[in-house]
């Protein structure tokens, strides 16, 4: 491919188009409009309402398409990373010389959506490794390498791994340091760090408490309102619905909340941990630190 001055290409990864929980969703979407819904609703004739019935399938579909992920490609005097097709729509900028970059380094991050389950992002399940730039004008990038299989997220993918071997052997090659504003951490705080990391971002009875609360608040809801002899209006439904969403929504922002710091404290570990690994390397030794599975207890 041309490369418009950026060097000769030095690794291409292509993403793949939708991540496991965007997938998931579609399912569930496809599962409620073609099987449940025809069941359900069709002997009523609710289904399937002159199409209105596949609207939510057409949103999924069409957020699919708008989210679709560009390839990253390394150069040898550059990186460009891959973008979702709305912000290339938008003109974001893509490319990035290595002379802008101050920082290269792991970097930890959750799936998009992870945190509509607080069980799997608590546990860790659904973190993953790309690779962090942090450029000398202040932005700081991260570059995913979602692999297609959640039971793939327990290591590094093979994207990441290619792609982060390509940037090491480069910046090797000219003799430039891949992170130079590491943060020096003593033992003490890189054992307190990783301990942090390791802690459950919310504790299980409180999920449990906010996801099965819901139909409780629905109950108790309708039957105050029958004992006070209120008429059962979509008013009076709408506000028992939004009332029993509140539990689960104040438990999903917390868990992004919580996972947010966790990928900045593993992050920060990663970042000193590649400081390390260069000047061991310069020195012919290894003084990397361990790396930190959040999954860990």
């Amino acid at each position: 491919m041309a490369t418009g001055g950026r060097g000769p290409l030095l690794y291409a990864y292509r993403p793949i188009p939708a991540n496991p929980m965007t997938v998931a969703l579609l399912l569930l979407v496809l599962v409620v409009t073609f099987v449940i819904g025809p069941i359900a609703a069709g002997p009523e004739g609710l289904w399937p309402l002159g199409g209105f019935c596949f609207l939510p399938l057409a949103i999924v579909l069409l957020a699919m398409a708008v989210f679709k992920p560009s390839p990253t490609f390394v150069f040898e005097d550059g990186i460009e990373i891959s973008v979702p097709l709305w912000r290339r729509i938008l003109g974001e900028r893509r490319y990035f010389a290595w002379s802008e970059v101050r920082d290269v380094y792991p970097r930890s991050y959750e799936v998009a959506g992870s945190f509509l389950s607080p069980f799997a992002s608590s546990a860790g399940t659904l973190v993953h490794t790309g690779i962090g730039i942090e450029t000398k004008a202040g932005h700081q990038l991260v570059i995913r390498f979602t692999p297609g299989s959640i039971q793939a997220f327990r290591a590094d993918s093979r994207g990441y791994v290619e792609a982060m071997a390509a940037v090491r052997d480069r910046f090797a090659r000219h003799g430039d340091r891949m992170v130079t504003t590491a943060r020096a951490l003593s033992d003490e705080e890189v054992l307190a760090m990783q301990a942090r990391a390791r802690e459950p971002l919310v504790s299980i009875v409180g999920v449990f408490f906010a996801f099965f609360l819901p139909p409780a608040i629905v109950a108790a809801v309708l039957l105050i309102a029958s004992a006070a002899r209120v008429a059962l209006t979509p008013v009076v439904l709408a506000a028992s619905i939004v009332m029993a969403l509140l539990p689960p929504a104040a438990s999903m922002t917390r868990t992004l909340r919580q996972s947010e710091r966790r990928n900045d404290v593993l992050s920060e570990l990663a970042k000193y941990q590649e400081h390390l690994r260069e000047e061991g390397h310069a020195a012919g030794t290894d003084r990397t630190v361990p790396r930190v599975n959040p999954e860990e207890g």
